[in-house]
């Protein structure tokens, strides 16, 4: 349902250590399917001998650290505004997820896996599966909020539908194609956002239920079709009214137009019966 585009170039050592992250990161930028962009650094770090736990833990924390920190300089007002529509806290925008031995900083426009090469393209998989998800979702939540700014200028328009009112009928039935096409890009996202852990449990699998988890993503899932729901039943609804009036309008015309045309019988006649009179 949800696709993602993927416009991939070597990555250089120059642009990962810019950025802060280690040298030998890889980061692909990703086209989404709702037209949005995402930033995916893949950094490898091997498992090593029961010796070097100690420092191994410590070279990872510092790795997941830069990581953390390079997500979040991308983080603009406007992501953090959508963050705080959804119902998260500005700290929850980036969060570190570690399992099995590996570590994921998510961000809503960045993340970084890290762990072991072999693990890297399960892990990638899950990251980019779930960023065409949240964009899409996010994309919703942000048209759902410039809508409902209008419901209560328009709500009135369901009860009472008049000439006054009738510049705003294109604005009316665009809300309302806008409802539809969330209702419907909400019931298409829904399968996916929504269905179980695959069993038996897989690094991927268990990733992408941790994201879902973190991001509350469900939760915005639902809160979004209840708006969306309501902006369908008030459009609705002054789609209901303004075919009323102009059913009401059209009938308004033809018994004027009846009405006219009794009247110009009505004169021929007298006109007819003077003209005989006068003969």
């Amino acid at each position: 349902m949800i696709t993602t585009h993927h416009d991939l170039a070597a990555p250089s050592a120059g642009p990962a250590a810019a950025s802060g992250l280690p040298p030998d990161a890889d980061i692909e930028r990703i086209t989404l399917a709702c037209g949005g962009t995402f930033q995916l650094a893949s950094v490898a770090r091997s498992a090593v001998d029961a010796d070097d736990v100690v420092a191994h833990d410590a070279k990872i924390a510092d790795v997941v650290a830069r990581a953390a920190a390079w997500a979040a300089a991308n983080e603009t007002t406007a992501a953090a505004s959508l963050t705080a529509a959804a119902g998260l806290t500005a700290a929850a925008a980036v969060t570190v997820v570690p399992l099995y031995g590996t570590h994921m900083v998510w961000s809503p426009r960045r993340a970084a896996i890290i762990g072991p090469p072999e693990r890297l393209p399960q892990m990638r998989a899950a990251v980019v599966e779930f960023a065409g998800h949240d964009a899409e979702l996010r994309d919703v939540e942000s048209q759902i909020t410039e809508a409902l700014a209008h419901v209560d200028a328009d709500a009135p328009l369901a009860f009472h539908f008049d000439e006054r009112a009738l510049p705003r009928r294109g604005d009316l039935a665009a809300r309302f194609s806008q409802a539809v096409s969330l209702r419907r890009r909400l019931a298409m996202l829904a399968p996916a956002v929504q269905r179980p852990a695959p069993q038996p449990p897989t690094l991927a699998g268990q990733l992408g239920e941790r994201l879902r988890d973190r991001t509350r993503i469900v939760e915005r899932l639902e809160s979004a079709v209840d708006q969306a729901e309501l902006l369908e039943r008030v459009y609705f609804a002054c789609a209901d009214r303004v075919g009323d009036y102009a059913v009401s309008r059209r009938h308004a015309i033809l018994e004027w137009v009846i009405i006219l045309l009794l009247a110009a019988e009505l004169m021929l006649l007298v006109v007819g019966l003077l003209a005989v009179r006068t003969t």
